[in-house]
C-alpha cells in the first residue's frame, strides 16, 4: 500500500471515528491514539520497536472492535497490512 493509500485509510478511519457516539469515548480515544501512532510511523519509519508495537496495537484493536465497529475494523486491517508489508 502506498503512502497515499495509507493516508486515505487514515482519513476514512477519522471519518468513522467522527460517527461514534459520545458515550464511546474510550473507543474514540483508542482510535485517536492509533491514528497518531500510524502518522508518527509514516514520518519516521526506521523505528523498529515502534513499528512492532504499532502492529500489535492495531491487531489488538481489530479483535476488540470487530463486532461493535466492523467498518473501523476493516480500515484498521488495511492499515496493519500496509505496515506489515512496509516492514521497518
Amino acid at each position: 500500500m502506498s503512502d497515499e493509500r495509507l493516508h486515505q485509510s487514515l482519513i476514512e478511519l477519522r471519518a468513522e471515528l467522527d460517527r461514534l457516539e459520545a458515550e464511546e469515548a474510550k473507543v474514540r480515544k483508542r482510535l485517536d491514539g492509533l491514528i497518531a501512532s500510524v502518522e508518527t510511523h509514516v514520518d519516521a519509519p526506521a523505528d523498529a520497536a515502534h513499528h512492532e508495537s504499532l502492529v500489535q496495537d492495531l491487531q489488538r484493536s481489530m479483535l476488540e472492535l470487530e463486532v461493535s465497529h466492523p467498518k473501523a475494523t476493516v480500515i484498521l486491517s488495511r492499515i496493519a497490512a500496509a505496515l506489515g508489508n512496509v516492514g521497518t
